[in-house]
């Protein structure tokens, strides 16, 4: 205990004793006269409340020191994920929580034991980690759907900061899945790690779906391709069926032979959807003799089907080296229809007249469609289609015909020429510096800046003129930087025009090139995925983060909603019903987050397709309406490796400064750690302080003073 004073004690004596000589002179002779015990009793009332209206003005402040001595602390992180049901199973049949217990009670019971120096605090590991109370093996279910070790070793000596941590105790199979690298954490633990490794860490056998891999998409009666790789430990080298069913019904099934021991096996199997939208396949296999566990027996996977592929109308305006390049590009894309008409100079096409319905293609392409000999009322069909909404892609030709391209296609050119003839000249093709990043040249395989190396193209002598809203991504490698490359987007409909002749020699590209051969199919094909991709207008739209959630994930969407003004409306209630395969509705609400931006997060869900559907409003008055799909897979994760990792184990508890144990040496551990100096107890200081000036009691007891002082000066007639 100590004080101390903001002004220096000396300064206070000094203080005090003026207060007595003031207090002297007072009550040295008074009116009337008064014997010396009345005179030494209102002096000494007198200065003892000068003394301490001094002694609070100098500020005094008490300070209290206080040792405490904290046992330490032993932080035990217990794996309770699913993974510890498989690997301490002592059969083989289906993973149990009862078997996991049973070998992990010896390990909770040790540590648990009163030779244990310090003190033990339980937490549960899984997808998260969180302190266990109460009975410590009843709390654990072994049902967490995901490991992420890493968390647990860091969120520990978080969750401890105040106390005396002197080490951690991981009891788990090392079996991890989520969040970094646990080895990483362990070099900056700051305390000792000891690990516990439960299971068996032999290889048993077992047989499980390794990978589902198929297309995104798929259209309607159309082989769908599903490749399956299995993997098997201690496998018979038998034969197994491998099916690929959906709701329960076989859609496929194909022999394997498994291989003699470990190793992987490929199978390819079809299918042809029958229905469209996102549709759930699921790939199983029979259990094994002796397997260790089943629930990786079997793999989901979705797929969005498509009624049909999208329809192309490729024109040409003759038969030249630009139009089959482009017809390659497009005939070996898998989502694509092409029907091409190459005119003659007959007025005639080849392969067949124009088809009498236009209306069922989505994309048109003009590989210099019209040349001179096509008849008027053709041109005019085809320019209606366009001008009516259908997507379509110009490119420039040497024998296109500018006078019909600005007659009956000017509503919906990207560029417009200042004459209706031109020359060419050769120049090179270069990316605009601001749209590098656009989608139309984001192409596999192959960098941007190699389109400046690609052979020159014929570019037309003649001005051309962007219109004011569209886009130039591609100019001529020249001064006058004449734009090749032009896109624009208009009330939902999407146009582009090439402006550059020769793209065949992009497609035969010399050997020293070879680095460029994916740029003009990229390209080609970027651009009619671009125009064919219907703009999304409507002032509702809600879309889940995800086309398909793993059985533990959260199921969530986003949203947007805009006035008819184009305006966002961040005050409207937006509803969603999402709705499963049996028709059951749960209903929910979004939450506003400003901008007219919406979220909402519904939780887990069972394994199945589900739909929903959107409402927003504002007040009485319908904004709009979205809708959709999305599918939840069965998350069988934890049981793609059934069987212990003690190698993980032992590196995790040496990089940490810790030591390895397993169940039957766990009881070695309070011994160990009793003899380590980090583990023991350790003495704190506190110190408190209180600030006397600013008790109010002082107040008192100088009030109380002066009042008695007041009152004997008034008995005693004092003046």
């Amino acid at each position: 205990m100590a004080f101390s004073f903001g002004y220096s004690p000396w300064l206070l004596l000094l203080c005090v004793a003026v207060a007595g000589g003031l207090t002297y002179w007072t009550y040295r002779a008074t009116v009337p006269s008064l014997s010396a015990g009345w005179r030494l009793l209102l002096g000494g009332l007198r200065f003892l409340a000068l003394a301490l209206i001094c002694f609070l003005l100098f500020e005094p402040v008490l300070q209290q020191f206080r040792s405490t001595e904290r046992p330490p602390v032993l932080a035990v992180l217990v794996d309770d994920s699913q993974s510890m049901q498989v690997v301490t199973a002592e059969d083989t049949s289906a993973a149990r929580p009862n078997a996991a217990r049973t070998s992990v009670r010896p390990v909770l019971d040790a540590l648990q034991d009163e030779a244990m120096p310090g003190t033990a605090r339980f937490f549960r590991v899984g997808e998260a980690s969180r302190a266990l109370s109460g009975g410590i093996i009843d709390s654990l279910r072994f049902d967490g759907a995901r490991t992420d070790l890493a968390s647990g070793l860091q969120a520990a000596p978080e969750e401890l900061r105040d106390e005396n941590l002197g080490g951690i105790v991981l009891v788990s199979d090392g079996q991890y899945n989520t969040g970094q690298n646990p080895l990483r954490v362990a070099d900056r633990s700051p305390v000792p790690v000891h690990t516990v490794t439960v299971g068996d860490t032999a290889r048993q056998r077992d047989l499980r779906v390794q990978d589902v891999s198929t297309n995104d998409r798929a259209y309607l009666n159309s082989s769908v391709p599903v490749r399956v790789t299995l993997s098997v430990t201690e496998g018979p080298g038998q034969p197994v069926p491998v099916t690929l069913e959906q709701s329960g019904r076989t859609l496929d099934q194909r022999p394997v032979r498994l291989p003699d021991g470990t190793g992987e096996v490929s199978v390819d199997l079809t299918f042809e959807p029958e229905q469209a939208g996102l549709q759930q396949v699921t790939v199983r296999v029979p259990e094994l003799a002796g397997e260790v566990t089943t629930r990786n027996n079997a793999q989901s996977t979705s797929l969005r089907v498509l009624e049909s592929k999208r329809q192309v109308l490729l024109l040409g305006a003759a038969p030249a080296p630009d139009v089959s390049a482009l017809r390659r590009v497009y005939e070996r894309t898998a989502d694509t229809e092409v029907t091409a008409r190459i005119p003659t100079p007959d007025g005639t096409f080849l392969e067949g007249p124009l088809p009498d319905d236009l209306s069922a293609f989505d994309v048109v392409v003009l590989a210099g469609f019209p040349s001179p000999s096509v008849p008027d009322d053709v041109v005019q069909r085809v320019a209606t289609l366009v001008n009516d909404g259908t997507p379509a892609l110009f490119f420039l030709d040497r024998q296109t015909d500018l006078a019909a391209w600005t007659e009956h296609f000017e509503a919906s050119l990207p560029a417009r020429p200042d004459a209706s003839t031109s020359s060419f000249a050769e120049a090179s093709f270069r990316i605009v510096e601001s749209a590098r990043q656009h989608p139309v040249f984001r192409i596999e395989g192959a960098e941007g800046a190699l389109f400046e190396r690609l052979p020159p193209l014929q570019v037309p002598a003649s001005a051309w003129t962007p219109t004011p809203d569209a886009q130039v991504l591609g100019t001529a490698a020249t001064t006058s930087a004449a734009p090749l490359l032009v896109l624009r987007r208009r009330a939902g409909l999407r146009t582009a025009a090439f402006l550059g002749s020769g793209v065949w020699r992009w497609a035969l590209l010399p050997s020293e090139l070879r680095a460029a051969d994916p740029l003009w199919p990229g390209l080609a094909s970027n651009l009619l995925r671009w125009a064919g991709t219907e703009a999304d207008d409507s002032p509702v739209r809600v879309r889940p983060t995800a086309s398909t959630f793993g059985g533990t994930d959260a199921v969530s969407f986003t949203g947007q909603v805009y006035d008819q003004s184009r305006q966002p409306v961040s005050d409207a209630t937006v509803k969603v019903t999402v709705t499963d395969s049996t028709g059951t509705e749960y209903p929910y609400t979004m939450d506003p987050t400003g901008q007219g931006r919406y979220t909402l997060d519904v939780g887990t869900l069972p394994e199945g397709t589900y739909q929903y559907e959107a409402q927003a409003q504002l007040g009485e008055t319908d904004l709009g309406t979205d809708r959709g799909e999305f599918s939840v897979a069965p998350l069988r994760i934890e049981y793609q490796s059934p069987r212990a990792d003690a190698v993980l184990m032992r590196q995790l508890a040496s990089r940490a400064g810790g030591t390895a144990y397993t169940p039957e040496t766990i009881d070695r551990l309070p011994a160990e750690l009793a003899g380590q100096a980090s583990f023991s107890s350790d003495v704190v200081q506190r110190s408190s302080e209180a600030e006397l000036w600013r008790t109010s009691l002082f107040l008192i007891a100088i009030l109380a003073l002066l009042a008695s002082e007041w009152t004997l000066r008034k008995f005693l007639g004092l003046t």
